[in-house]
């Protein structure tokens, strides 16, 4: 097979397929722009800089290797939400795929294309991260100093953009090679002995955690924060599962035909519930460390701290953001798997309204709890108790902050869902579409 013909086969064909290429590039983009940003900083050197220029955490020499280990680490975040985007494998693309095996192709020509698939959308990724980065070092260059984290391009980061769209198309092809599935091989299900483990280890490393990071320190914060992945990671599925069953048991339609959805197709809504439940705990516990370095009167640089709890919340928000779209994507591509039972539904009364309410329910219930919980249980617990602080009770202000927090959470997975069914009304519409009724 030729690479021309690799390429012609391999490029997206559908809404919902090209939804989801655009969104694994954007994050590869992003993921792209932040080791460029790592690249700059690194060529600094190690001597102390200026701080009439830098921000305290580019001009110290000891805090310059830390932002770079964290530049290093979003980027892996961001990457990661490259590979659920390209997880989420639109119907259209099985059924071309399906196709071509029926007209010959071998196993190895559709690995080609799976892998070539994921090559491009991390080739376009690369060549947009040096883009990327110069819109992202002139917004920071525009905010205040201590803000001021990436600094301006360079002629020279010209040839540093070079190994990075080698490496984020190298990305690429790795991620496609890992997602190729032979034949049609379901994935296997958790086992109920791994969700046990999760939910009982989960609980017990957090208490572990907290009760030994004051001696510990960052060993029992590593503990902590382990143990709450790992709670959430076990209890995603078993809540969105829950859900399904309840919803399906319910006398209203709309929850009715939401929950038949969710149990169609849990495994990505558990997965980004998880996520968001992640995102929604660290954000929690950096508004608790930004309420305590307001309310320490002894804290003499408090805009040191608040700017780097700042900084990381909007990172984690845009994070919350690009998961929020993958669900959409996710939700999309059942659209399109699911066209002719939703057209034969328009007998039975079901209009474009009543199937953007079933897709708004959907994105809530997925959205919103996991949001809530998360900024809850991470503002409760609170930045001091994770890092291995002074552990006292919890204060009626640190209960006011989770408590509108939590409503945020809330009332955020709502807009994502409200947003979600404004930006899928074409794709309702066409689901709807009695011509999908005919027989292919």
């Amino acid at each position: 097979m030729t690479l021309e013909t690799l390429v012609q086969l391999a490029r997206s064909r559908t809404p919902a397929d090209r939804s989801r290429v655009q969104l694994a590039t954007a994050a590869l983009a992003f993921s792209g722009a932040l080791l460029l940003g790592a690249l700059r900083i690194a060529r600094l050197g190690k001597g102390e800089l200026g701080n009439d220029i830098y921000s305290n955490y580019i001009a110290e020499s000891g805090l310059r290797s830390g932002l770079i280990a964290i530049l290093i680490i979003l980027a892996a975040l961001t990457g990661g939400l490259a590979v659920q985007a390209l997880r989420l494998g639109t119907a259209a693309r099985e059924r071309r795929l399906a196709a071509l095996r029926l007209a010959g192709a071998s196993r190895k020509q559709l690995r080609q294309l799976t892998v070539a698939d994921a090559a491009i959308a991390g080739l376009a990724g690369g060549l947009l991260a040096g883009p990327a980065y110069l819109v992202l070092s002139l917004l920071f260059g525009a905010l205040p100093r201590m803000a001021r984290i990436l600094p301006g391009a360079e002629p020279i980061d010209a040839l540093l953009w070079i190994p990075v769209v080698v490496m984020m198309t190298a990305a690429g092809v790795v991620i496609g090679s890992l997602l190729h599935r032979d034949g049609t091989a379901a994935p296997q299900p958790q086992s109920a002995t791994q969700r046990h483990t999760g939910i009982v280890a989960g609980p017990v490393l957090i208490a572990l955690g907290l009760l030994t990071s004051p001696y510990m320190g960052y060993v029992g914060s590593t503990i902590a924060l382990a143990g709450t992945a790992l709670l959430f990671l076990s209890t995603s599925g078993l809540w969105i599962r829950w859900l399904g069953r309840r919803l399906q048991r319910s006398g209203d339609p709309a929850s009715l035909l939401t929950g038949v959805r969710l149990m169609t197709d849990s495994r990505p809504s558990s997965r980004i519930c998880m996520l968001l439940g992640s995102c929604g705990f660290l954000v929690g516990s950096m508004a608790n460390g930004i309420a305590s370095v307001v309310a320490d009167e002894t804290v003499t640089s408090a805009s040191f701290y608040t700017t780097g709890f700042g900084l990381t919340i909007a990172g984690l928000v845009l994070i919350v953001l690009t998961a929020i779209a993958a669900l959409i994507v996710g939700v999309a591509d059942q659209l399109v798997d699911q066209r002719r039972q939703l057209a034969s539904l328009t007998a039975l009364g079901v209009d474009l309204p009543f199937l953007r309410r079933v897709i708004r329910r959907q994105l809530t219930v997925v959205a919103a709890p996991a949001l809530a919980a998360g900024l809850l249980f991470g503002t409760v617990i609170g930045i001091n108790r994770v890092s291995g602080g002074a552990v006292g009770p919890f204060d009626p202000g640190t209960l006011l902050l989770a408590a509108i927090l939590t409503a945020a959470g809330w009332l955020f997975g709502h807009l994502g869902a409200a947003a979600a069914g404004l930006l899928l009304r074409n794709q309702l519409r066409d689901a709807l579409d009695p011509e999908n009724l005919r027989a292919a």
